[in-house]
């Protein structure tokens, strides 16, 4: 359940190995989710805190983090809510959250270190390195490649599963007939015009498969690659893998959702993922198989491992270090991450929605007139653009760059101005009702993330 486009879920836990279980916990809101924010942060903002509470438009929150980009340094950060059910810990500006889709930007900044060191290649044929052919059958004489992958233009679709377990099989398992992961041909687009490049329908496989391509050029695991070529050289303790996280560092996502997928605003809240123990990656959760499994694992086998379309656990600080990098055209306080050339390609629109031709899905995996219709209507390499005045957005930015998140109750975004170089990061662990119930703003965004953006936006012009 990652990706930005908005639908619902059955079920009340899901672990990240994609097994669901029931387990329900309660924790008092109002008076001490207040009273754990203001604990947790030492600066506060009555906007947000109000935001926390449900106080106006939109559901009460389990948990928020929101930090600032000013002018491309590290502005104001805030942090409400709790972090975990029954600890009476509050939600921390250091807190790690599973963040959903911002996922993807991270990834995609990995597979362009890539492809500056000539390891990958934007426009060859990505089964080259993959190993086998992966070719859409409907289109067989037209080859697959990253620049599709990253923009969501490779006639790659999810079908009924994205991710593989470990152990339950392999990256072709998606690809070829017959296969456990084949689904009827589902992961392939067919028809006229929904060849690769041709259209724009945001799918999670395309960064499974991304996984697989720098595991097989890096020859190294996905989120050790990412640790130690993405991560670490921007400063980050954000991860792939949450059991690298310290334990007193890991938030929980949250809903307030029964075992029959029914909100019950009044109700507990419930844990989705990262409550207590976790699972390392999609699979087994014990250590000791965990540990087999992984000495034996082969780069590129299961590029769906580590989750790179969604799993990366960080804090909307690690975000903004992110934002910045951008900002500033590659370069983090001085180490060079991408080179200036790199960052305007992957910034510069890879695809516009064409209403003319109808050339892609505007709200995602969703069909047209859903409640996200235009969510989505120009996008980069892995880079969200969104054209603020259409939004409803005035007095601001026209353009934002970034990405949107969405899973397990996470609702996610970190975005900056590419002109002036502010920016914010936001994510909220967990609604208390169902998002999509809130009176609707001007924007395809749920409408707690439109007043973040508004409140962003009011603080920025004081």
């Amino acid at each position: 359940m990652d990706g930005f486009v908005r639908f619902a879920v059955t079920g009340t836990i899901m672990t990240p190995d994609g097994r669901e279980r029931n387990r329900q916990m309660r924790v008092r809101s109002g008076l001490l989710a207040l009273a754990l924010c203001i604990a947790a942060n030492a600066q506060a903002d009555e906007r947000l805190a109000a935001l926390l509470a449900g106080t106006e438009v939109t559901p009460p929150l389990s948990g928020l983090q929101v930090s600032l980009v000013e002018a491309g340094a590290a502005g104001e950060g805030f942090s409400y809510g709790f972090a975990q059910l029954g600890d009476g810990q509050g939600l921390r500006r250091d807190h790690k959250i599973r963040v959903a889709s911002i996922s993807k930007l991270v990834v995609a900044i990995g597979a362009m270190r890539l492809v500056e060191r000539g390891a990958l290649d934007l426009d060859g044929d990505v089964g080259d390195v993959l190993g086998y052919a992966l070719r859409n059958p409907a289109f067989s004489d037209r080859p697959i490649t990253l620049r599709q992958l990253l923009s969501h233009t490779s006639s790659l679709r999810d079908g009924s599963a994205y991710f593989i377990g470990a152990g339950e099989g392999g990256m072709r398992d998606f690809f070829v007939p017959g296969a456990p992961y084949w689904d009827g041909g589902r992961h392939f687009a067919a028809g006229e015009g929904r060849g690769p490049g041709d259209f724009f329908t945001y799918a999670n496989l395309n960064f499974g498969v991304i996984g697989a391509l720098i595991e097989r050029a890096a020859d190294e695991r996905f989120d050790l690659y990412m640790q130690r070529h993405v991560l670490g050289p921007m400063g980050l303790e954000a991860r792939f893998d949450p059991c690298a996280i310290d334990e007193d560092q890991r938030a929980a996502a949250f809903r307030k959702r029964d075992a029959s997928g029914v909100w019950r605003p009044a109700g507990p809240w419930v844990v989705q993922v990262d409550g207590g123990a976790v699972s390392c990656f999609y699979g087994w959760p014990g250590e000791t198989e965990a540990e087999a499994f992984l000495s034996a694992y082969r780069p590129g086998d299961n590029g769906t491992l580590f989750s790179p379309q969604g799993g990366l656990r960080a804090s909307a600080d690690d975000l903004v270090q992110v934002l910045r990098m951008f900002a500033a055209g590659g370069e983090l306080d001085g180490t060079r991450i991408l080179e200036h050339e790199t960052v305007a390609a992957m910034l510069a629109p890879e695809w516009r929605y064409d209403p003319a031709t109808g050339n892609g899905l505007t709200a995602g995996e969703a069909e047209p007139g859903g409640p996200t219709e235009g969510l989505m209507s120009s996008y980069g390499l892995s880079v969200h653009r969104i054209d603020m005045g259409a939004w409803g957005f005035d007095g601001g930015p026209a353009l934002m760059v970034g990405h949107l998140g969405e899973a397990y109750g996470v609702l996610s975004h970190a975005l900056f101005d590419p002109e002036s170089g502010d920016g914010i990061a936001a994510i909220i662990t967990g609604t208390a009702d169902d998002p999509a119930a809130s009176p609707p703003g001007t924007s395809p965004l749920y409408r707690v993330e439109e007043e973040i953006v508004r409140w962003w936006l009011a603080r920025r012009g004081r």
